[in-house]
């Protein structure tokens, strides 16, 4: 590399020097995300083996308790239901059904998830959401609300009717429409419960290892970067092949 001095262009110069670090806190960000997702399952799995908490207001006044066990006992709501809309399951869009439970001895309703169900052939024919026995009691799952990444205008408020759509569940909007408090969390449906519908309520369904994926990715394209950078900032020197 004698005949070769280093002199890239200050535009490249530029471009790397903010393009670089941008890749590399993006594949930082996902390590994090790795971390955090392998956290919770660890939460979910040990706290799924402790004893069910008592249906309290101090049960659900504990952050901690997510991924908790809670026996429940109380009446469904069956007139009126939640549709959170945009659900994929198997590559295929549909619902999830949130149902409100009227708690025994709290003034507060929780919305139990029930699971998944396929969007039919017309959008406009909402699905059935019949429920044969409507006082139950069971052991759940406390776990955060249904999000999403990107809200849209409005995207809370849920549609007039009942079954009611909504795009992301936002306890005080549903509270408002529904005319009495809910508590800030959902309680999952176990499997062997009655009324129930598709569910995945695995830890494995966070997938770390995709977003260590996108962290190898990230990498990558910072060290092609570097390479490309590096390759065209050398430049043969003044009469070097002669």
């Amino acid at each position: 590399m004698k005949n070769y001095y280093f002199r890239p262009g200050w535009v490249q110069s530029l471009a790397f020097l903010v393009v670089f670090p941008l890749f590399i806190s993006l594949g930082v960000w996902q390590l994090h995300r790795v971390d955090e997702k392998r956290e919770l399952m660890n939460q979910r799995e040990l706290r799924h083996g402790e004893p069910a908490l008592p249906a309290t207001s101090e049960a659900w006044a504990n952050d901690n308790n997510r991924y908790r066990r809670i026996d429940l006992a109380g009446e469904f709501d069956v007139e009126h239901q939640f549709l959170i809309d945009n659900q994929i399951n198997n590559q295929q869009a549909g619902y999830l059904v949130l149902t409100p439970l009227r708690i025994v001895g709290l003034p507060e309703a929780v919305l139990v998830n029930r699971g998944w169900l396929p969007v039919g052939k017309d959008r406009h024919q909402l699905p059935d959401l019949a429920i044969k026995q409507a006082k139950v009691r069971f052991i759940g799952v406390i776990d955060k609300l249904p999000n999403v990444g990107f809200k849209l205008k409005g995207a809370e408020i849920p549609s007039p009717g009942w079954p009611s759509v909504v795009q992301f569940a936002d306890v005080q909007r549903l509270s408002e429409r529904l005319g009495y408090p809910l508590l800030p969390y959902q309680v999952l449906l176990p499997p062997d419960a009655a009324d129930t519908y598709a569910q995945d309520w695995k830890p494995a369904s966070l997938h770390p290892e995709t977003n260590q994926g996108y962290a190898l990715q990230w990498f990558s394209f910072a060290l092609v970067l570097s390479i490309i950078y590096v390759w065209y900032g050398f430049k043969p020197k003044p009469n070097a092949d002669q």
